[in-house]
């Protein structure tokens, strides 16, 4: 594991392209999982969150894929997720972030190419001012796409995940807690074909090119 002394870190949370995932994407676009897809938004989400000072963590399911995720990203830190419901999981990776000298810790899904780094400096620039804060990144869908915290917040308990009350439910715990919400600027993850079809990410855009032109009729 790198040197986390007093760093700010982007825990992703993120499959083994070879593991599957974005099952419903898949079936919208008529296709079994594809894992140079998968590889793509990941390594996209990446690109978004390398800002300056900032430490990417992959954190992996399934634990025994991590050397294929290493593989892909031979630069950035690999942990393995735990088992449990997203929260459990959540809740964990953040525990041992925090536990190994972290100064602050923002979570986010591998399925996020068109994050901008200046979402993740603003986040970092939240806790930095409050350690007290909960900065979340609100997605359309009613989620989250971003969480951050420099201690780890009770919030990830009883949430009806993959709703759309995920962001009502963890705002209201934590305004139990007193807790300071910082909101971001909202953005979408990648879980339709319209959503795909928007992302401007090179290797994402390029995937989806290249699927169009496998789709187009030959003449």
């Amino acid at each position: 594991m790198v040197e986390l002394a007093n760093a700010a870190v982007v825990a992703i949370l993120t499959r083994a392209p070879s593991s599957g995932g974005k099952s419903r994407l898949f079936a919208a676009l008529g296709r079994p999982p594809d894992a140079a897809l998968l590889s793509a938004l990941l390594l996209d989400t990446i690109d978004g969150v390398r800002a300056l000072g900032v430490a990417p963590i992959l954190a992996v399911e399934p634990p025994d894929a991590r050397d294929e995720v290493r593989a892909l990203v031979p630069d950035v830190a690999v942990i393995a997720q735990t088992s449990g419901t997203l929260g459990e999981r959540m809740r964990a990776v953040m525990q041992e972030v925090l536990a190994r000298g972290a100064r602050a810790v923002l979570l986010v899904g591998s399925d996020l190419p068109d994050l901008r780094p200046r979402l993740v400096i603003d986040a970092f620039a939240a806790l930095d001012a409050d350690r007290d804060a909960l900065v979340i990144g609100p997605s359309h869908d009613g989620g989250y796409y971003l969480i951050g915290a420099s201690a780890v917040p009770a919030v990830f308990d009883d949430v009806e995940w993959g709703s759309d009350r995920v962001l009502a439910q963890t705002i209201a715990a934590a305004e139990r807690q007193s807790l300071k919400v910082r909101l971001l600027d909202p953005i979408g993850d990648v879980d339709t074909v319209d959503d795909l079809r928007r992302v401007q990410a090179p290797r994402t855009r390029s995937w989806w090119r290249a699927h169009q032109a496998r789709r187009s009729p030959r003449a």
